[in-house]
């Protein structure tokens, strides 16, 4: 009896003493999802002036708040542990600095704000990541001033990894890469593919700007049906970084051999075909197949204006 009434009178007590330990961190167990608030305004204390490299950027927006709940971008987004860092023992309980971790445990990080085909490719298959590539390789959040916070200028930071694509671009006929005219990310940045739902697949890479030659056309030549430059398509015949061939060919076009042709088109005696006489004898292939990408009158890809020529006839190209 004397011990039951021990017990009543010690709850109250202990009871009090676990709701204190509550309120004020007495355990020293791992920390908890409130242990790691968004915060900003305590990290400038240690790390004054790091704002200022933020400024102009999306991460540090003049007119938003940059602590809790309401804050735009705040330190402890990116730069992840808990309250115990800058309350206790700041190397007991480091930070995370996301230029330091593995390029798929960044991309995560990033990820959590930037939910977007591009994050979502680096996190499923994309060549960098695998390549262990990080986000930070390409984009400096501190102090960045160009476009999307990348290092430096496009064509200078793809250039810096690939540098055996410089050379090409060096070429008489070329892409204006280094011109500033075309940016690498046009052509490459849509060639990223992801199992995701409604995610750009990359299709038509060539004709976002080449739309003239993209169709759809009743009659389509099969090497222009794909676009991807992975796999074919445009690639079968022309060169996208730059060429010493008119029109970024990839092979010569020129006669008697007519070999960017002839790699697929094997047709004997067709380029010096006697039918055509002396005329026609070794003339280039599109002399007289002009549509070659496509055409909305000719499964050969033949110029209407050969119909006077008699071409048209009965026996002979018909329509």
């Amino acid at each position: 009896m004397s011990r039951m009434i021990s017990y009543r009178l010690a709850l109250p007590f202990l009871t009090a003493i676990a709701l204190m330990g509550a309120v004020f961190g007495f355990s020293r167990g791992a920390s908890s999802a409130q242990d790691n608030p968004r915060a900003s305004t305590v990290c400038l204390d240690c790390h004054s002036g790091q704002d200022t490299t933020l400024a102009g950027t999306a991460h540090w927006p003049s007119t938003a708040p940059h602590d809790g709940a309401e804050a735009w971008a705040a330190c402890t987004d990116c730069h992840r542990g808990d309250h115990r860092h800058w309350e206790e023992d700041p190397t007991s309980y480091p930070m995370t600095n996301p230029s330091k971790v593995t390029a798929k445990a960044e991309a995560q990080i990033c990820a959590t704000c930037h939910q977007n085909s591009h994050q979502q490719n680096t996190l499923e298959k994309n060549v960098h990541a695998a390549s262990d590539v990080s986000c930070s390789g390409c984009h400096r959040v501190h102090g960045s001033r160009q476009a999307s916070l990348l290092k430096q200028a496009e064509s200078g930071l793809c250039l810096g990894c690939h540098s055996d694509v410089a050379g090409q671009f060096a070429r008489s006929y070329r892409h204006p890469v280094n011109d500033g005219i075309v940016k690498c990310s046009e052509c490459h940045m849509t060639l990223d593919r992801t199992s995701r739902p409604l995610s750009n697949n990359g299709t038509n890479v060539c004709g976002t700007c080449h739309a003239d030659l993209a169709g759809p056309f009743p009659y389509e030549h099969p090497a222009t049906l794909d676009y991807s430059t992975e796999e074919g398509g445009c690639l079968t015949c022309h060169d996208p970084h730059g060429s010493s061939l008119p029109r970024m060919f990839s092979q010569p076009y020129e006669p008697p051999h007519f070999q960017l042709c002839s790699q697929c088109h094997v047709v004997p005696g067709h380029n010096f075909n006697p039918m055509h006489g002396t005329a026609w004898a070794g003339k280039p292939c599109n002399d007289c197949h002009t549509d070659i990408h496509g055409s909305y009158v000719s499964q050969l890809f033949l110029s209407e204006s050969l119909k006077a020529q008699g071409c048209f006839n009965v026996g002979c190209h018909q329509f």
